[in-house]
């Protein structure tokens, strides 16, 4: 049940694999296949394979007091994971850059998205940086109903632009503000994360429907 209850969070990585499908049939000329888009999707969730052993003994993934770890290690670092797959692209151009479409689509998600952001400059810098976010990673309406928006300071009830937390202090906001069950406030909830992502989805539900006809 509470793997049902997160199937929403998966609507952005389904839409990044269906996208990347269209975007490289587009640009090779190359006239996609239904089962094309399955690849896609599959492809556009690989780095999330590290996730695997936490949501099958938990039945969830979350980063929280009951769980004080971020699934988000090496295979969510940008750098190195995207020159890697462009070193496939040359092998098999079509997949390759589907590839490399689909896990980038999938950084942009989580740079933005839930969760605590991502090392999008390691191994330069080994901080986690996420945009439009607070440093407390809640939203207002999480913050309000749990009675914590009064106690913030103005700095940190601030949406902004990029936050940032360096690897000493990550441990410490994960433990006091991670959520555990996070995917009902974030995705059975209106809220301006939810409104993006479910409208994306189907926007490349649509695009994919046209492609097929």
């Amino acid at each position: 049940m509470r793997f049902l209850v997160q199937i929403p969070s998966l609507f952005a990585d389904w839409a990044n694999g269906i996208f990347a499908v269209l975007a490289v049939s587009w640009i090779t000329g190359i006239e996609p296949q239904w089962w094309y888009f399955l690849i896609g999707i599959l492809l556009s969730h690989s780095p999330d394979i590290d996730a695997l052993p936490e949501l099958l003994r938990r039945g969830k993934v979350a980063a929280s007091v009951d769980h004080p770890e971020d699934h988000r290690s090496l295979l969510h670092y940008p750098i190195p994971v995207l020159m890697a797959l462009a070193l496939l692209i040359p092998v098999d151009p079509y997949w390759g850059l589907v590839w490399f479409a689909a896990v980038t689509l999938h950084y942009c998600n989580d740079f933005y998205g839930t969760g605590w952001g991502l090392r999008v400059m390691w191994p330069f810098l080994p901080h986690n940086y996420k945009l439009l976010g607070r440093r407390v990673n809640r939203l207002e309406h999480i913050l309000r109903s749990g009675g914590d928006w009064g106690q913030l300071s103005e700095s940190e009830r601030r949406l902004r632009f990029v936050v940032s937390w360096n690897q000493a202090e990550l441990p410490q906001y994960l433990l006091r503000w991670g959520i555990d069950d996070w995917a009902v406030p974030y995705y059975w909830r209106f809220n301006w994360i939810m409104a993006v992502e479910y409208s994306l989805f189907l926007l490349a539900i649509v695009l994919m429907l046209l492609a097929l006809l």
